[in-house]
């Protein structure tokens, strides 16, 4: 089922009575759902409590008990409950608008998402009428509620991609659930339950924490027991992912000339969050204020002469050699000078991860220094070089897109408590995980010795 299993589903409604028939249908179906009340601005929420996960929401046109309310009531109604609700960075949803007729003030919630509220436009605005689902708006279950489930289903289906995504937001709810079965499930048959429960949490947390455990406060010691929830949890949602039979595939197409994403951007959200709390955090890419003749020498270790000489051919194809390479030389000069004018010098931590939460590296956080470089120099950075990694992905850095490069040969440890560093992203997870690889494997080269049997 690709409708929302955790609670993202909102109705918007002014009379009780005629929401409640939906609420029993959806109750019947095991779908939960939250309410609210759009007379009643009292009880809808501000913006500092509401959430922004509503995946489907039900709106009733026409919030005023008049009967006869005038096109500007009915939208000034509309816009000052749906603001409280839906916020701007509530995306995807999909909208259908109850009305007692067709197409009564239908036209209202169109112009009010192309305007007004644009910034919180659904992807969907579908019109139903009351009366189709439930005769005279009674609360009484009739034999045709399966009908709605059924028309939802149309709704959700007919936009693939976002049916897809509730199908995963679902998986993700029922790997939860099942993490805690499979750490829990023996648990109810203990006759304290509780005292149990803080035992294996307390346990959890040690285990991830360490022998530092006890030096942490409570609420440090609570998220690492979920912390380590997460390994057995992302490994049932990747069970869940591999298992489960989708109710709706379908082969996305797409017309490439009308393709608004840029693909650096996602390939930035894939990789790098800009959730950054501690300076020594493992993946932290730290920017230092200092200059640092370090970052001169590897600069100019970076810029190939090789590849540079090479395109430089390739632009001059008659040229001779030796004013190809007094030409190389200097255009190798003017490179590196225009690169100074906009790089970033950095360093990435490669701290392990337990190491960081463990506290085991007091004042040896361990760094990789490296550059942020303006993308358009990418063709001539030598990186054939075991001691070099090239970051596959452009970075958008202060509205300039970069190349980032690390240089493995200058892999240190400092404090970065007290280092002038500030960090500015984070690389995920995986990211890290490759970069600590190679790393490890250009310290661990042991190189190959052998006799020349040429001479």
């Amino acid at each position: 089922m690709s409708l929302p299993l955790n609670g993202r589903i909102a109705i918007i409604d002014n009379e009780l009575d005629q929401a409640l028939p939906l609420m029993k249908v959806f109750a019947k179906n095991h779908l939960p759902y939250v309410f609210y009340k759009g007379d009643d601005i009292a009880f809808l929420p501000d913006e500092n409590s509401r959430f922004n996960d509503i995946r489907l929401l039900f709106l009733d046109i026409n919030l005023l008990n008049s009967k006869t309310a005038s096109n500007k009531e009915v939208k000034a109604s509309l816009y000052s409950v749906i603001r409280r609700v839906i916020s701007e960075n509530n995306f995807p949803y999909s909208l259908i608008y109850w009305s007692r007729q067709e197409n009564e003030y239908g036209q209202i919630v169109e112009e009010l998402f192309d305007n007004e509220l644009k910034d919180r436009r659904p992807i969907n605005l579908i019109p139903f009428v009351k009366s189709d689902f439930f005769p005279n708006f009674s609360d009484v279950e009739v034999d045709n509620d399966i009908d709605l489930i059924a028309e939802i289903e149309k709704v959700i289906n007919s936009q693939h991609a976002y049916s897809y995504l509730l199908e995963w937001e679902n998986m993700t709810h029922t790997a939860a659930d099942k993490t805690l079965q499979d750490v829990f499930s023996s648990y109810y048959q203990f006759k304290d339950w509780t005292n149990n429960a803080n035992y294996i949490l307390e346990k959890l947390g040690n285990a991830y924490l360490g022998k530092h455990y006890n030096d942490n406060p409570p609420e440090d010691k609570i998220k690492a027991s979920f912390i380590a929830f997460n390994s057995v949890f992302k490994d049932t949602l990747e069970h869940n992912v591999y298992n489960t039979k989708l109710s709706n595939p379908h082969n996305l197409v797409y017309n490439s000339e009308k393709v608004e994403s840029k693909v650096h951007s996602i390939n930035e959200k894939l990789n790098i969050s800009k959730d950054v709390k501690n300076v020594s955090e493992s993946g932290n890419i730290i920017v230092f204020e200092e200059a640092d003749d370090f970052f001169g020498k590897l600069l100019n270790k970076l810029i190939s002469i090789f590849q540079l000489k090479n395109y430089l051919r390739f632009k001059n194809k008659e040229i001779e050699e030796v004013e190809l390479k007094k030409l190389t030389a200097k255009e190798h000069k003017n490179i590196k000078e225009e690169i100074k004018k906009a790089w970033v010098k950095l360093a990435i931590v490669v701290t392990p991860v337990c190491d960081y939460v463990q506290k085991d590296n007091k004042i040896y956080d361990r760094i990789v220094k490296g550059l942020l470089i303006p993308s358009e120099y990418r063709d001539f950075i030598d990186d054939k070089s075991e001691a070099v990694y090239v970051l596959p992905i452009s970075i958008n850095y202060s509205a300039k897109q970069y190349i980032l490069i690390l240089d493995f040969r200058y892999f240190s440890t400092t404090d970065l408590s007290v280092d002038k560093a500030t960090p500015i992203f984070r690389l995920r997870q995986e990211l890290l995980a490759e970069i600590q690889s190679k790393l490890a494997r250009h310290i661990n080269r042991q190189g190959i010795l052998f006799l020349d049997e040429r001479e």
